[in-house]
């Protein structure tokens, strides 16, 4: 009889614990599949079940033959895997939640782009402003979030996409009539704009110095949930905000706000993506983190931190 078939067969029956069952799972008359166990238990010398009208059981040997088994199965799916190297175009469903701001000012342009490169897959991109919880991907079916603070959960994998570039910035009017600022310290005596769901350290914001580290506490005269409405009372002169240059840089560029503190660095904040873990990461959501990389570095490469470790760019 076919060595690798029986082996298979016994497999079967050792995990479920039953021929009947096994013989359902392949296909096959009970018969067959006591058969090929009895023809492995014949090549071997040994028994690998003891069998009772009312259950069977491994033996010492029969532990040990499951074990070599499994392991071999296994070699053999990775050895298949690692000759296809170029795996087929995805096709299913991919999930995607990401913070609503970034969604949609620069994130929906390069989902789009992916969705149409891979049209066998149905992307679904869900933007939100809430923290996204552990459960959503049991619950709401994610199969990857992006968002700006990291995860660190045991369950989960977290792939840096990007250092994004944060600035501490304010309307003209507001400089004219607060006074500018010579040091982070000042903050401390200016109305600033604070993010609702903010961090306990967002309330003291960090900066590089010319001689190092510096967090500077700040005191908040406006909140809100949304990186896009932090902006708007920005722009309306109500205080100074710590933003994402993805939401200002256009704001920057024309005038209308001003880097405060242009000595100090803000410290740059990863771009996160997290997903499942697994013993290999689903190749449509490697595609999709691999896509959103090289569109950021390459398409928007201005929203980014200025010095982009090589370590960040390779999945």
């Amino acid at each position: 009889m076919d060595r690798f078939r029986s082996m298979e067969t016994f497999v079967r029956v050792a995990r479920s614990g039953s021929f009947t069952v096994a013989a359902n799972q392949l296909n096959l008359s009970r018969a067959l599949v006591s058969r090929h166990v009895g023809s492995l238990e014949q090549r071997l010398g040994v028994r690998l079940l003891n069998r009772t009208t009312r259950s069977l059981h491994l033996t010492d040997e029969g532990r040990s033959y499951l074990a070599f088994c499994e392991r071999l199965f296994r070699d053999i799916e990775g050895q298949e895997r690692a000759i296809l190297q170029v795996p087929a175009d995805p096709a299913g469903t991919l999930r995607i939640a990401a913070p609503k701001s970034f969604g949609a000012l620069h994130l929906s342009d390069a989902v789009i782009a992916f969705a149409k490169l891979y049209p066998r897959l149905h992307v679904q991109l869900v933007l939100e402003n809430v923290s996204f919880k552990i459960s959503d991907f049991g619950k709401r079916g994610f199969d990857l979030m992006l968002q700006f603070t990291p995860v660190r959960h045991a369950s989960l994998i977290e792939r840096p996409v990007t250092p994004m570039d944060w600035v501490v910035c304010a309307a003209p009017s507001l400089l004219a009539r607060e006074g500018r600022l010579t040091s982070p310290a000042d903050l401390a005596t200016r109305p600033c704009l604070l993010h609702e769901t903010a961090l306990p350290n967002d309330r003291q914001w960090p900066f590089d110095g010319p001689r190092g580290p510096i967090l500077a506490r700040v005191n908040g005269v406006f909140t809100a949930n949304s990186a896009l409405a932090l902006r708007k009372a920005a722009l309306a002169g109500l205080g100074i905000a710590l933003l994402p240059r993805y939401v200002v840089h256009e704001d920057l560029s024309a005038g209308h706000l001003v880097q405060v503190l242009p000595r100090y660095k803000v410290a740059s904040r990863p771009l996160v993506a997290a997903f499942p873990k697994a013993p290999e990461v689903p190749h449509k959501v490697q595609l999709f983190v691999d896509f959103l990389t090289h569109w950021i570095t390459t398409r928007e490469p201005d929203l980014i931190a200025p010095r982009l470790p090589s370590s960040l760019r390779s999945l």
